[in-house]
């Protein structure tokens, strides 16, 4: 538990300093250009966005559900990839990013991007992914900022309720991305939600990489187990 302390003061650290960043710049993923704005969560500063983009693959026209898309990297790579895209976001910030970016590489048509909590945004619509690179880092703190919960989840209160309201969401056969780190998160609590709320656990891909420390980010797939 210290360790996991240390560590996630390390990745405060990191958030806080790319809060300084006071105009939009660019970045370059996967050998595409895209912009970040202030106060959104930075691919320039935390390296688990190229990951995920570049490991969570789908089929032509699927529907798919981004929670948190942050500055837009991920849904506009499905997007190009030839998924039809939906993201929500809580950060009004980060939803003017996701559609910029969205428009910055042709892809609006295909990227639709809404204000909102979780799922609030879209009623009884049904995908076949959902995507969300939780924020792992567990505290009990409840008076966080909007950008920190990109990285840290009181009580895992989102994260439940991310994978409890999953099965409303989702179609037949359909699948459970969760991105996370056992390095910075409670590993045992993810795998207990996932278990309770009926769902199959496997991890696709892993990944070692480097903050401010070593950190292992991981791709997780889960479905109902009853279909």
């Amino acid at each position: 538990m210290k360790e996991k302390k240390k560590y996630l003061d390390g990745t405060q650290k990191i958030l806080d300093e790319s809060q300084k960043e006071s105009a939009p710049y660019w970045v370059e993923i996967l050998n595409k250009k895209f912009i970040v704005f202030p106060n959104v969560f930075s691919p320039k500063y935390f390296f688990d966005t190229e990951f995920f983009a570049k490991k969570i693959s789908v089929k032509q026209d699927e529907e798919f559900l981004e929670i948190g898309p942050g500055s837009g990297v991920i849904s506009v790579f499905m997007a190009l990839k030839g998924a039809k895209v939906t993201a929500v976001d809580i950060n009004p910030d980060a939803v003017k990013n996701t559609q910029e970016n969205a428009k910055a590489h042709k892809m609006e048509q295909r990227v639709s991007v809404y204000e909102g909590n979780l799922y609030s945004p879209v009623g009884d619509k049904r995908f076949d992914t959902i995507f969300w690179n939780t924020p792992f880092g567990y505290t009990e703190n409840e008076n966080i900022t909007t950008i920190e919960k990109a990285v840290f989840d009181p009580g895992y209160k989102s994260t439940k309720t991310f994978i409890g309201e999953a099965k409303n969401h989702l179609k037949e056969g359909g699948r459970l991305l969760i991105g996370f780190s056992s390095t910075l998160g409670h590993i045992e609590k993810l795998k207990e939600l996932v278990k309770n709320n009926g769902f199959s656990f496997k991890t696709l891909a892993i990944i070692e990489s480097v903050e401010t420390h070593p950190v292992k980010f991981e791709l997780f797939e889960s479905r109902r187990k009853d279909e």
